[in-house]
């Protein structure tokens, strides 16, 4: 009988446990969804839009491999006029290297094209020795937050995935927004029309 008692009350606890936590995650839950101002609902707002890029996206400071530092709103401005294909890769990811081999294809046949590579390695010794290992063409550019794809400017691209391609018109609007090394022929598809 002392067992069963034990039993009961074991499982009433529980159960009066599991209520009270449930009842926290519903109570944090519409707590979150009433606040309209904080800063994801921003940045939701402000990358809503995939034809433009963020603002804090165009503020993000790279360093170019002649040690300069720049923008991403510089470079595009930069090339305004050509077709620019953003290349966001890092050293230490396989996809990436995996598909350096087709990018200079494409690079060899769309030669009107801007390529550009924006490196998020975790150290710009990493960035340089792996462009010269691999031989990689185009303009290079080193993100300076370091913090890779979780960091400001991967939020502000909504990074999940790299290699991440983007394709620039010759007016600075972004054509295609989020290709893989899947998209390849979406990009050379989409370079015809707009180079």
């Amino acid at each position: 009988m002392k067992k069963i008692y034990i039993a009961l009350a074991i499982a009433a606890l529980t159960l009066t446990a599991c209520n009270k936590k449930a009842d926290e995650i519903k109570e944090t839950t519409t707590l979150q969804e009433v606040k309209p101002e904080t800063e994801e609902a921003t940045t939701t707002e402000e990358i809503t839009d995939e034809t433009v890029f963020a603002p804090r996206a165009l503020s993000q400071e790279f360093l170019s491999a002649e040690g300069a530092t720049t923008t991403l709103q510089q470079i595009i401005e930069k090339h305004k006029g050509h077709a620019i294909v953003i290349d966001v890769w890092a050293s230490w990811c396989p996809d990436c290297i995996k598909a350096l081999p087709t990018m200079k294809e494409i690079k060899k046949e769309f030669t009107n094209v801007a390529f550009v590579n924006l490196s998020l390695d975790k150290t710009a010794e990493a960035w340089k020795e792996s462009i010269a290992k691999h031989e990689i063409g185009g303009e290079h550019y080193f993100s300076t937050e370091g913090k890779g794809m979780k960091g400001d400017f991967g939020k502000a691209l909504k990074l999940n995935w790299i290699p991440r391609y983007i394709v620039v018109d010759k007016e600075g609007k972004i054509a295609l927004f989020n290709a893989t090394e899947k998209n390849f022929n979406e990009i050379k598809d989409l370079l015809k029309k707009i180079q």
